[in-house]
């Protein structure tokens, strides 16, 4: 940033969540952006008024929201209360942002898609969701785009970090309670680092209202099972826990799975200038980040 140059002014929803503390934490390093962080209490997105209180005060340049509804099975018992938040919720956003000339991005997610071809999954094949919870996330894509405001909606799948209540510390956590594992064989995606989405976002958010428009999908190169994911988990723990795989049959859920969650990553990184790094990769730079703290 050269001198006289006005750091660009991002606002995190959601920030104290998984994404949203990475995005606040990663932001806060950049001499480029200047982010501020609020969690519900201070911006509920399914409440306009607070919606436009908060832009108003804090005058963002870029929205980034990673406020959402993302349990994945209650969302069968309480549909309501997904759609307001990832359906109205998310129109409200939109809204407000376009109103106010503010940039948008909105992450969403692979149960948009239902049955598809088993090719790497671009951002214009038809989505069919087999939930609520899809359901409810389709929707609030469907009212960023109708909305007209400027931004990007950035799909993501099987999203983990190295600290919070995610796959990766629940697996460590089941390892050393039961000395063995069961996981999953049928069910495929792209494991995708949080700290790995947090710095991708903010590099978008840097270029404003000159950003990738549209739907976009952000993954790592490669793809596995969460019993590939399972197993080079124990791998980077040094665990000597063995690893079964087993169908999905075995684990019945309310919610029913995509059993193919490849999002294709690489036209995104292609057209942001990113190294496309392997999903293995991502992996052990999380894990560093674990060991760091």
């Amino acid at each position: 940033m050269q001198e006289g140059d006005r750091a660009t002014r991002v606002l995190v929803t959601g920030a104290k969540g998984q994404l949203g503390s990475r995005l606040v934490e990663f932001g806060g390093r950049r001499r480029t952006l200047h982010v501020v962080g609020l969690d519900q209490s201070a911006l509920d997105i399914t409440d306009p008024s607070s919606i436009h209180d908060a832009l108003a005060e804090h005058t963002p340049d870029v929205v980034v929201n990673a406020a959402a509804y993302t349990e994945v099975d209650l969302a069968e018992r309480e549909p309501e209360r997904a759609f307001d938040i990832n359906g109205q919720g998310v129109k409200y956003l939109a809204e407000a942002c376009s109103q106010h000339g503010v940039a948008l991005i909105h992450v969403s997610t692979d149960y948009v898609f239902g049955k598809v071809d088993r090719v790497p999954l671009g951002p214009l094949e038809p989505t069919g969701p087999l939930g609520v919870y899809g359901a409810s996330k389709l929707e609030g894509e469907e009212a960023f785009l109708a909305s007209g405001v400027n931004g990007a909606v950035v799909r993501v799948a099987w999203l983990y970090d190295a600290r919070g209540s995610n796959f990766l510390t629940t697996m460590l956590r089941l390892a050393e309670q039961h000395g063995r594992l069961k996981v999953v064989k049928d069910q495929h995606g792209v494991p995708t680092s949080a700290p790995a989405l947090a710095e991708a976002l903010l590099d978008m958010a840097e270029r404003g209202q000159a950003m990738p428009q549209g739907i976009r999908h952000f993954a790592h190169a490669g793809h596995t099972t969460w019993h590939g994911f399972a197993s080079a988990i124990v791998g980077h723990a040094g665990l000597d826990v063995p690893v079964e795989a087993v169908a999905s049959d075995a684990f019945p859920t309310a919610a029913t799975r995509p059993a193919w969650s490849v999002l294709d990553g690489a036209p995104l990184h292609q057209e942001m200038g990113w190294t496309f790094e392997s999903w293995q990769n991502a992996l052990g730079a999380c894990w560093e980040l674990r060991e760091e703290g």
